[in-house]
């Protein structure tokens, strides 16, 4: 349910965008578009009600377990949680959205001004994302990524599927191209930042669920990129010539194949959200299993020092010199009058070959790594030193103590605090610092009665322990 929920809410966000971004642009810049007027109201019914299922969910399973009152812990989920607070913010932004509309009737420059709350309802989105859980920087770089993927989408899928007549096609394309690429620039940068937070261990997390969905993800971009160069120059110098542009309704249906890939690339983001993000793989999979496919195609586990690894071989090669020709085959049906139905079956057939080279090369390889003579191979103790009982609103630091050989630890290279309780799926992240003597800090304040985990995850010298400790929060 909530999939479903998350993909509708990501197209019918990528729309509401898109018709905004193309109201704010000269009507001789875009093709003539006809737009239901039902259309508006009906995508933010859409935004509001599939942004509020998952909240609605998380409500009810919590209520079931406190036995509170349904509406108690909807109110506490809505102020509360931050998935909550950002529908909160959703919703407000929304609602400016369309009392701009209002103020600014017709058509002229202050339409732009509508992109503003508009990207306030992404800023709010973004919020309760699980980069943005992490770190601030995490929280960045989700919205330049969501920002960037929905307004390319909008704008194909309002300019493709509400377009009428086929004339300023070309003019179009002149401002659109550049925006396309800011926007795939966009999306690169921001992906690989995310891809640091979030799957740190890339080649890793093939073996899990989460994984094969971001390898076919990254996969369907490839194409999508490709897409964008055949219709931002090849079919763009074609339309300056008349007497070549035999199709004159090719650029619509062509905007639409390319709009219904990234339609699915939101699927897939959408799938993505409910499987178990790939932090540390190897301790991961301790209560998650190795995906169907990359078990049968690369392995059943992986443990501690392990990695998978993609080395070229024979058949791998072959497969990625396939991939590599059906792009080529792919660009030449864009740019060409080759049936619009061509394009999905090239890009079928990359994802197949292109997914297939990569399984095939990959396989787990042991990683040795280099330990200094005179640094000991016995394992790092972590004792966590907090009390077991705190009450609600209690200011807490959260310490851990890091030995070897009953010898304090003071060199470690990473320690982050990470904290959730029963109620919140959303986790906190927090940088711990050294005091002195092998014992780390961070500051906490318990904010509701329940049960609290934390979970330092400590790496140091070459190892890396993540304790769960359990702390009952109650009111006074």
């Amino acid at each position: 349910m909530v999939i479903i929920a998350n993909t509708v809410l990501f197209i019918a966000l990528a729309l509401f965008i898109g018709i905004h971004i193309l109201e704010a642009i000269s009507g001789d810049q875009r093709p003539t578009l006809r737009i239901p007027k039902f259309l508006l109201p009906a995508l933010a019914i859409a935004m509001i009600v599939f942004s509020f299922i998952p909240i609605g969910l998380i409500a009810e399973q919590t209520a079931a377990i406190s036995s509170e009152p349904f509406i108690s812990v909807l109110g506490s989920s809505l102020f509360e949680f931050a998935i909550g607070q950002g529908f909160v913010a959703f919703v407000c932004f929304l609602v400016i959205v369309f009392v701009g509309r209002f103020t600014l009737k017709g058509p002229g420059k202050g339409r732009s001004l509508l992109l503003l709350p508009i990207l306030g309802m992404i800023l709010a989105t973004s919020w309760s994302s699980h980069a943005a859980s992490l770190s601030d920087q995490g929280y960045i770089f989700d919205v330049l990524h969501t920002t960037s993927a929905l307004s390319w989408t909008g704008v194909l899928l309002i300019a493709s599927f509400f377009s009428i007549g086929e004339d300023h096609w070309f003019r179009f394309f002149q401002w659109f191209t550049p925006f396309a690429i800011t926007m795939v620039l966009l999306l690169f940068v921001s992906g690989i930042g995310m891809l640091m937070f979030i799957t740190p261990e890339y080649t890793n997390s093939w073996l899990l669920p989460y994984g094969q969905w971001q390898l076919l993800k990254h996969l369907l971009f490839i194409p999508i990129v490709f897409y964008g160069f055949a219709h931002g120059f090849i079919m763009k110098k074609r339309l300056t010539d008349p007497m070549k542009y035999g199709n004159k309704r090719k650029p619509r249906f062509s905007l639409q194949m390319e709009s219904i890939v990234l339609v699915i690339v939101f699927v897939v983001t959408a799938i993505m959200t409910e499987q178990e993000p790939p932090h540390e793989v190897a301790e991961t999979l301790e209560f998650t299993e190795v995906s169907g496919l990359a078990s049968q195609m690369i392995a059943t586990d992986l443990l501690s020092g392990e990695m998978v690894l993609w080395t070229p071989n024979i058949p791998a090669i072959l497969l990625a010199g396939s991939a590599i020709t059906i792009l080529l085959f792919f660009i030449y049906s864009i740019g060409t009058s080759r049936p619009f139905w061509f394009a999905p079956i090239y890009i079928a057939l990359f994802i197949m070959t292109g997914y297939t080279t990569l399984m095939i090369g990959a396989d787990v390889e042991t990683i040795a790594e280099d330990t200094p003579e005179d640094l000991s191979t016995e394992p790092i103790e972590v004792e966590v030193l907090n009390d077991s009982e705190a009450t609600v609103g209690d200011e807490w630091t959260l310490q851990v103590e890091v030995t070897q050989e009953d010898t304090p630890v003071e060199d470690a290279d990473d320690v982050i605090f990470e904290v959730w309780h029963d109620e919140d799926e959303q986790s906190i992240m927090i940088d711990g610092e050294h005091t002195g003597n092998g014992i780390y800090e961070a500051a906490y304040q318990f904010r509701e009665a329940s049960t609290y985990y934390v979970q330092p995850h400590m790496t140091a010298r070459g190892m890396h322990r993540m304790p769960v400790h359990e702390v009952d929060v109650i009111d006074e």
